[in-house]
């Protein structure tokens, strides 16, 4: 009898390591509780106490929202918070160095005279973690949505480019100062973009990557992908061109890697998206190509840098549907993608945040293009690299 079991046992280990369906995938999903409002557009901000505030977003009704919530890692649930002023989408949120959030700019909807329609804000709004209250901050000089925020070493706020009401795109900048409460004009961008990424680098300099880009940028029609990288001296105030991509590309994801390396992974490119991830490290006169691609084409996806050094992402839309539930993770060094489990449910334009424990929280955005309220949470787990199925190179 013993003998009969353990030949089975090993039949059942063959049959696994022969079936990748049976393989244990790099990484789980659990439940993480549902937002009282469903939710896209929204920022996610881990908070010095450990909680995540999701501000604003676009609701079920296609109206901006005001309403706020955090989630509590220790009970694994979800508490209101008060109201923004004014409800918004598009907007960022950071950080800052005294526990603090800053949320700036996004849009609104507004109804003038009978006639609906998206405004971008220059408003700006302060949250206070410990008394649970909003107070106006001092407004940007330009209103803008689609823009990036990017905190730097001394705890000021770089604000980057965006659009107004998705006519114009911005190359402006703005800092802001948290002691002093104010804003300060800055050198505008080479290229007006929104929809870019912005990364803080190991020398405290800011790079700006990709985007979409006017007409003017592109010499074709408005709204197109760029390809072009910036990177912001603090101490100069002066921004200095970076190598571009190789494809450029929009409603992409950007981290920085534990060895100082950038990745951009994904986007929308300016005639359709890629898979493909660009690896570029600071002083290197080019972006080069990862050895091994996405799967699948993606784009308004997400991406985290995990403890051991690799990257989550998760979620987005595939070239082949609207959009996805699954995880996959990127090594660095080895350049492959791993499988890392799937999202109960599918989602895009969802937020993840990396929390201390190395988990990744997944919030909101849309499925199946109805806002979600579903949160979900991803952990590491042991097991062999199984590599997405799918085309290496997409068929775009």
């Amino acid at each position: 009898m013993a003998r009969a079991c353990s030949r089975a046992w090993r039949c059942l280990l063959l049959v696994a390591l022969a079936c990748p369906a049976l393989v244990r995938a790099q990484g789980q999903v659990r439940p993480a509780g549902s937002l009282t409002t469903a939710r896209s557009g929204h920022t996610a901000t881990l908070l010095a106490d450990g909680r995540v505030l999701v501000v604003g977003g676009r609701g079920t009704e296609l109206t901006e929202l005001a309403s706020v919530e955090w989630w509590e890692p220790k009970a694994n649930r979800w508490k209101v918070g008060a109201s923004l002023s004014t409800g918004r989408s598009g907007h960022t949120a950071t950080l800052l160095a005294d526990g603090r959030v800053l949320v700036t700019g996004g849009t609104t909807h507004d109804t003038t005279d009978g006639h609906e329609r998206f405004v971008a804000l220059a408003t700006c709004e302060l949250f206070d973690p410990k008394k649970n209250t909003w107070s106006a901050a001092p407004g940007m000089q330009q209103a803008r949505h689609w823009h990036s925020a990017t905190r730097l070493a001394d705890g000021r706020v770089l604000v980057t480019g965006g659009a107004r009401e998705q006519k114009s795109h911005l190359a402006s900048a703005e800092l802001f100062d948290p002691h002093t409460n104010q804003w300060t004009t800055v050198a505008p961008l080479a290229a007006a973009r929104c929809l870019h990424r912005a990364l803080l680098l190991a020398d405290g300099s800011v790079l700006v990557v990709g985007g979409r880009g006017t007409a003017a940028a592109q010499g074709v029609g408005p709204g197109k992908a760029v390809a072009s990288t910036e990177r912001y001296d603090v101490a100069r105030d002066a921004w200095s061109p970076g190598p571009e991509l190789q494809d450029a590309r929009q409603y992409h994801a950007a981290v920085v890697l534990a060895d100082g390396r950038v990745a951009v992974i994904g986007g929308a490119t300016a005639t359709a998206m890629t898979n493909l991830t660009e690896l570029w490290r600071p002083g290197e006169p080019a972006w080069q190509l990862a050895e091994h691609s996405l799967s699948k084409a993606l784009l308004a996806h997400t991406a985290n840098l995990l403890p051991s050094g690799e990257v989550l992402v998760v979620g987005g839309e595939p070239y082949d549907a609207v959009d996805t539930g699954r995880a996959q993770r990127f090594n660095p060094l080895t350049q492959n993608w791993c499988l890392a489990g799937s999202l109960k449910t599918s989602r895009k334009n969802h937020s993840a945040t990396a929390l201390a424990d190395g988990r990744v929280l997944v919030v909101g955005g849309t499925s199946a293009g109805i806002p979600e309220s579903s949160a979900e949470l991803w952990q590491t787990a042991t097991g062999k690299c199984e590599e997405p199925a799918g085309a290496t190179i997409d068929p775009f």
